[in-house]
């Protein structure tokens, strides 16, 4: 178990770090939800508000990071 805890961790730092590039959202200009999501399993790691201009562009892929991936929402 603690092999998987130490994964969710370090997920989660990286979704963190991602997150980090993105502005700040000021809270009154549009926004977008960022949701990070486990695909192995379905677990959520985090939600950022951010404005909606940066949602806009895909950011790039970083390395170490194959397994994270932005998608829309189509619900």
């Amino acid at each position: 178990m603690s092999g998987e805890r130490e994964r969710l961790r370090l997920l989660q730092a990286t979704a963190q770090e991602i997150v980090a590039g993105l502005p700040s959202w000021d809270g009154e200009s549009p926004s977008v939800l960022v949701t990070v999501v486990d695909p192995v399993t379905r677990q959520r790691l985090g939600h950022w508000m951010v404005p909606a201009t940066a949602a806009t562009p895909q950011p790039q892929p970083r390395p170490g990071s194959r397994h994270l991936r932005a998608v829309r929402d189509v619900s």
